[in-house]
């Protein structure tokens, strides 16, 4: 069977986001079916509204817009270094089948539909569309209900993350006729039910991230078939996104002297730190995490991870805007039946408390809905 997956896919330096991509095609394509990434990327949409000319003169006279603009130039250039480090292009084009053509935008996708049986949308926020107003996003949510294509391919959703815990009522009354469209509908969170229900589905099942699919050892055959460089002593894994939260970081660092290990520090490319920072591979990545003494995060992925190499790990909570991601990671306790494993100001004790995870058996018709036709 053929089937395109339309996911986020592009990032230069979110680790989740490239492994959660690579799990779903890997667990389709070892069942024996022809899986693919659509290579749609809504940054390309006209998203943002644009600003009076008098707006945008005032800010090229403006000298303190001025300065950040070339602070930001060359920043940049010295992005571009680092991901050249990080290397994602060569592990998306070793380990991850691409669509031939590139869709630029939803209109290309309308016109020249990617050819396949079925299309899955997911997993990741693919279905959060909050990062900018209703009508800026219309597109990009008829992109990313699959609203695209003839109406014998198969829709489907797995593993769908909404991000938020409400939505508006347009974006609700635009997403209703969408959806009734799919043939099956999964989420990755357990109150993205609710939004489905709120969205007129009646059935929408709750499924575990894409990356649990696969065991342990195939992620570790990902880092021993690679050349990577390894830490010398023992240490802290610490990867921080760049969303809002309200930590001082400081406390990690007199937890690991006092627990005499070094501290390895992963961020996203636009998170300003100050402190030794480590531009991993995924590979690294994934051996960093798999040969810590401790993780500390506030990724939801590299939560996972931490629990499929049994590793002791503490997490950060994210705040304001981004506090509804929280969700993600409780239904990921849930899913396993552990404890909240959250870090509160200094104390670091969860680290030292040992947890046995047992996965629950949900329900999870997907590949039955996939294959039936």
């Amino acid at each position: 069977m053929k089937i395109g997956i339309l996911t986020y896919w592009w990032a230069s330096d979110n680790y989740g986001q490239l492994l959660q991509c690579y799990a779903l095609q890997k667990y389709l394509r070892d069942l024996g079916h022809e899986a693919f990434i659509i290579r749609y990327n809504y940054n390309n949409e006209n998203i943002w509204v644009k600003d009076s000319f008098c707006k945008r003169a005032f800010r090229a006279l403006n000298p303190v817009i001025f300065y950040r603009y070339f602070e930001r130039k060359n920043n940049r250039k010295k992005i571009l270094k680092i991901n050249q480090i990080r290397d994602f292009d060569n592990f998306r084009n070793k380990y991850i089948p691409l669509s031939s053509d590139v869709y630029a935008k939803y209109e290309n996708l309308m016109a020249t539909p990617p050819e396949a049986d079925a299309y899955i949308v997911g997993s990741d926020q693919v279905w959060n569309f909050s990062f900018a107003d209703f009508t800026g996003v219309k597109n990009v949510v008829h992109a990313y209900m699959l609203d695209f294509g003839g109406g014998n391919v198969k829709r489907l959703s797995y593993a769908a993350s909404w991000g938020v815990s409400e939505i508006s009522e347009d974006l609700r009354n635009e997403i209703i006729p969408l959806l009734k469209k799919f043939d099956y509908v999964s989420v990755r969170e357990q109150k993205g039910l609710d939004l489905c229900r709120e969205c007129g589905l009646d059935n929408p099942e709750w499924v575990c991230d894409p990356t649990l699919l696969l065991e342990a050892e195939l992620y570790r055959m990902l880092y021993k078939e690679n050349e990577i460089n390894k830490p010398q002593g023992k240490y802290i894994f610490v990867y921080m996104l760049n969303n809002q939260y309200e930590f001082n970081l400081d406390f990690v660092y007199r937890f690991a002297k006092a627990k005499n290990l070094d501290v390895i520090f992963v961020t996203g490319n636009y998170k300003a730190e100050k402190r030794k920072l480590f531009y991993a591979t995924i590979p690294e990545w994934l051996y960093l995490i798999d040969n810590a003494e401790y993780v500390i995060s506030n990724s939801f992925h590299c939560a996972v991870f931490s629990i499929l190499f049994k590793k002791q790990f503490g997490i950060i909570k994210l705040t304001g805007a981004h506090s509804g991601m929280n969700t993600r990671l409780d239904s990921l306790f849930d899913l396993f039946s552990i404890s909240e494993r959250y870090i509160k100001d200094d104390d670091f004790s969860i680290l030292d408390t040992s947890y046995e995870p047992k996965r629950k058996h949900i329900e999870n018709h997907f590949m039955e809905k996939l294959i039936l036709r």
